[in-house]
């Protein structure tokens, strides 16, 4: 790239005004061949040639890109994540090419980066401002005055993240400030679930599903304790899914979190619910089976106030289906097949120890002190020939 850096000393403007110093760097541009000036005013002579020195850095790093936009402010970042990153998902033979699977909840996260940052300066903003706005995250309560959890604003730094590493690919920032200093987004600080329901609270909340205006909940609870399905899974199964000759679901690959189609088993209860809402269901292969299309936040609610389970979310039933099937003694690669996950961590986050895992353990150490126990007691004997 052709390009000079220079600095030096304006006369003063007006009689009796002092003398400036001032950095100046003139190139053109590789992309339009236009040529550029760029002029900064210094504190002093020693100021105006580090001025000029990263003003040189600038335009080699990016090709002149940055210098061009270093007025640009978050918002503008912003608008253009917001234009090209958070749409609607969309998808080619069943893969999502581009968007979002969760648009509201990625608006969300950008209206809490964009509040927080708005108008500063994209290239100002370093890696402790980083660091301060997860510290203020974590103390703003949430919108029911609850504790904001390390997940949540996790999430939120990692779409900063990305949103900084779009404006290094641009040119708009020469360096992603989360690379300036140490990890701000730690998995491990995150708060795992442990909470698996025993037969005696399923039971209590199936009981709640009973009345006419919960009918529909009861078949979408059964069909999570019996498949480990994710909530936007059973919502999205249609009647061209389920195959009641071989008993098997089939769940599209677009449908799933991980983007590729598996297929779950139908126990005999499940079976039933199914075809009992097939029966009085219009003869159309592309209904969906439970006819609901966003969530049951309320259906569910009031269940599990009513079953005395106001601490049970709707994914522990998928950490319940988990949990039994290790408990049956199923691999847990076989586990992890049927849960649609691609690593094994992922399952083993999934599995949880439950009260009689625990008991069963515990027998066991208690057999094995036992047995410590009679060999210690037990008289010396002559060695073996």
């Amino acid at each position: 790239m052709q390009r000079t850096g220079t600095i030096f000393k304006r006369k003063a403007r007006k009689k009796g005004g002092k003398a400036t110093w001032w950095a100046r760097v003139i190139y053109v541009d590789p992309k339009t061949g236009k040529l550029h000036d760029l002029q900064r005013r210094a504190t002093s002579k020693a100021h105006a040639g580090d001025v000029r020195d990263a003003l040189l850095r600038d335009v080699d790093n990016t090709d002149g890109q940055a210098v061009k936009t270093e007025r640009m402010t978050f918002q503008d970042l912003c608008d253009y994540f917001e234009r090209h990153y958070v749409k609607a998902a969309e998808y080619i033979e069943g893969r999502k090419v581009s968007g979002v699977r969760s648009l509201a909840t990625a608006k969300g996260q950008l209206s809490a980066l964009k509040g927080h940052f708005g108008g500063r300066r994209l290239r100002s903003i370093t890696h402790g401002d980083v660091r301060l706005f997860r510290a203020a995250r974590l103390k703003q309560k949430t919108r029911s005055a609850g504790q904001r959890s390390i997940a949540s604003v996790n999430r939120e730094l990692s779409m900063l993240r990305r949103m900084f590493n779009v404006a290094q690919r641009e040119g708009w920032i020469i360096r992603n400030p989360f690379a300036a200093g140490d990890s701000l987004i730690s998995l491990a600080d995150e708060k795992k679930r442990e909470r698996i329901l025993t037969r005696e609270e399923e039971a209590a909340l199936l009981s709640q599903c009973e009345s006419t205006s919960r009918t529909h909940l009861r078949g979408i609870l059964i069909c999570a304790l019996d498949t480990g399905m994710r909530q936007g899974e059973i919502f999205s199964l249609r009647w061209r899914d389920v195959d009641f000759e071989t008993g098997i679901l089939s769940i599209q690959a677009f449908h799933t979190k991980t983007m590729k189609e598996r297929q779950v088993a139908l126990t005999g209860r499940l079976t039933s619910v199914l075809e009992t809402l097939r029966a009085s269901a219009p003869d159309n292969l592309n209904g969906r089976v439970f006819g609901i299309h966003d969530n049951v936040k309320r259906s569910f609610a009031a269940a599990r106030k009513g079953a005395g389970l106001e601490d049970v979310r709707f994914h522990d039933l998928r950490h319940t289906a988990a949990t039994r099937l290790v408990g049956a003694h199923l691999p847990l690669p076989e586990v992890g097949r049927i849960l649609g996950h691609t690593q094994a961590n992922t399952t083993y986050r999934y599995v949880n120890a439950n009260i009689e895992t625990a008991k069963r353990a515990a027998s066991a150490l208690d057999a094995f002190n036992d047995t410590a126990e009679i060999l210690e007691t037990s008289p010396a004997t002559g060695a073996v020939n």
